[in-house]
């Protein structure tokens, strides 16, 4: 009996070892932050607190997350990649490079780019094939300036309704850090509609880093909780599917010899006696 026991306490080791075990979901954010000259103070709060964010994001260990930037509206109108997918160290560092000088903010343009869906664009993310995509963009300007000289997709500007599109496409989760009725306006519809929510740019704009730090904790929370939502809605995207671990050969032979051998064992004693 004590042998029957001790092999079913083996046996269930063994089948612990192999059990499925759940990884976190993969999820790559960009941001997407408006250079016009009004926005230093929210870029300055963006960079001292990714760190926050992130350790909020990924505190629970149900996220791991990666971030990239794009500064859009500077005077030369065309979004660029400042940094791609990183760490917070690295992004906060790299965030030091947007520009303030202002010009027209194409918020529509940058969301495209963000997600690498602008024809011929050279700079490109490199999202992990099994991430989930969240863009959030920070602008205190509705989208204007959105020409073909700026950027197109399919052959075509990048409208509302294109925008809409290539969100769907990607399956991106899209969020709004804005200000003002007109900018809410712009970009409300795209953001309701993928997942997303639109939140007070002026309490991240603030120089109460009391507010601050606790608008980046409700933001961080919020985005947590829409990523798990994400994943409970989209059970088969790539990135809400559970990881295995299986044992190594190696590991099952081994526990495969020592059944044997304590059977064996076992058996001479029986034999002996």
């Amino acid at each position: 009996m004590k042998l029957k026991r001790f092999l079913s306490a083996l046996v269930l080791s063994a089948a612990a070892a192999i059990t499925p075990a759940h990884s976190a979901i993969l999820s790559d954010i960009i941001f997407v932050v408006d250079e016009s000259g009004s926005m230093g103070n929210v870029q300055a709060n963006l960079r001292n607190n990714i760190g926050l964010f992130a350790s909020i994001l990924t505190g629970t260990g149900e996220v791991d997350a990666q971030y990239g930037l794009v500064g859009y509206g500077d005077n030369f109108a065309v979004p660029r990649l400042v940094t791609d997918l990183t760490n917070p160290a690295n992004f906060a560092t790299a965030a030091q490079g947007l520009r303030t000088n202002g010009f027209t903010e194409p918020g529509y343009t940058a969301t495209a780019f963000a997600m690498n869906a602008l024809d011929g664009q050279t700079d490109l993310f490199s999202f992990r094939s099994n991430a989930v995509k969240n863009i959030i963009i920070l602008t205190d300007e509705p989208s204007n300036g959105d020409t073909a000289g700026r950027g197109t997709s399919g052959g075509v500007a990048v409208s509302n309704s294109v925008l809409d599109q290539l969100l769907t496409d990607n399956n991106a989760l899209y969020n709004g850090v804005l200000r003002g009725t007109s900018t809410i306006n712009s970009f409300s519809s795209l953001i309701t509609s993928h997942g997303g929510q639109v939140f007070d740019l002026n309490l991240f704009n603030s120089n109460d880093q009391t507010v601050v730090q606790q608008f980046v904790t409700d933001f961080a929370n919020a985005k947590l909780q829409e990523t798990l939502d994400f994943c409970q809605l989209n059970p088969t995207s790539p990135a809400c599917q559970p990881s295995t671990s299986v044992p190594e050969p190696s590991s099952l032979a081994l526990i495969g010899l020592g059944l044997l051998g304590i059977f064996t064992r076992y058996r001479r004693r029986s034999m002996t006696a």
